[in-house]
């Protein structure tokens, strides 16, 4: 009969350990650095293994051995230069074609429920073009909004909003209609389309999940929970499912105040 594998052979997510939850925000700017820097799961392991390994041998913390962990995190990504992956970037621009998608499609539903024809002026094309520029630029606004995110992201966010608002101001004023477009087919057709980007994204956020966790390779300790890829596809879910549930949350409303 064969012997099941032992649990100090096991992947550990390095969440469950408690050097990691001991040290937990020096250990999550770090990990978020690398993730930001596109470094693999198992390559930021072995790295906070590396920290880990040096912290228990000279009883310091990784804040008095290695400083700012977003600094030493680019530090170390320069010196080591590893295998990159690509999902970072692909998951902000499909999420910012989701988002024009969703406030066009959605801007087609009181139109539809009027029996009307979806109109836009240049106003709203302007409008509606420099806020696609804007979420497209995401993914190099994506380290410094996740490092400083009320001093950056909530500009962003704002500037979006202005955007989304700008073109709705725009559509009442008497400026030279550019397009003119069935409703139905705009609300239906967007919002298929941002279920396509949605799959992607899901795709994207779930791909490797298996060998791409931030595991550790150090001895698990007998009693601690081993690394799991359920929960990883499980939080691939949500973000996936948060526009397409927006979207038709969006619809219901503007269908009922058309």
């Amino acid at each position: 009969m064969n012997d099941p594998t032992p649990a100090q052979t096991l992947p550990q997510e390095v969440w469950q350990r408690p050097f990691v939850k001991t040290h937990d925000t020096w250990c999550g700017h770090f990990v978020l650095e690398l993730r930001l820097r596109d470094v693999p799961g198992p390559v930021i392991g072995e790295r906070l293994a590396e920290v880990e390994g040096h912290c228990a041998e000279t009883g310091e913390t990784p804040s008095e051995a290695f400083g700012d962990p977003t600094d030493y995190a680019a530090r170390i990504d320069q010196d080591s230069a590893p295998e990159r992956v690509s999902g970072v970037w692909t998951v902000a621009v499909v999420a910012a074609l989701q988002v024009v998608a969703m406030l066009v499609g959605t801007s087609a539903v009181p139109a539809w429920a009027r029996s009307e024809s979806l109109t836009y002026n240049l106003g709203q094309v302007v409008c509606l073009g420099l806020t696609l520029l804007l979420l497209l630029s995401l993914p190099l606004l994506l380290r410094p909004m996740m490092r400083h995110p009320w001093t950056v992201g909530a500009p962003l966010v704002s500037v979006v909003l202005l955007g989304a608002g700008g073109a709705a101001l725009s559509g009442r004023a008497e400026l030279p209609t550019v397009a003119q477009l069935p409703a139905p087919l705009v609300a239906v057709g967007l919002f298929a389309a941002v279920l396509v980007l949605a799959w992607i994204e899901y795709r994207e956020l779930a791909r490797d999940v298996d060998s791409d966790l931030v595991t550790s390779p150090l001895a698990v300790t007998t009693g601690q929970p081993t690394a799991t890829s359920s929960a990883a596809r499980r939080a691939a879910l949500a973000p996936a499912c948060l526009i397409p549930a927006a979207y038709l949350a969006f619809a219901a409303f503007s269908w009922l105040v058309a």
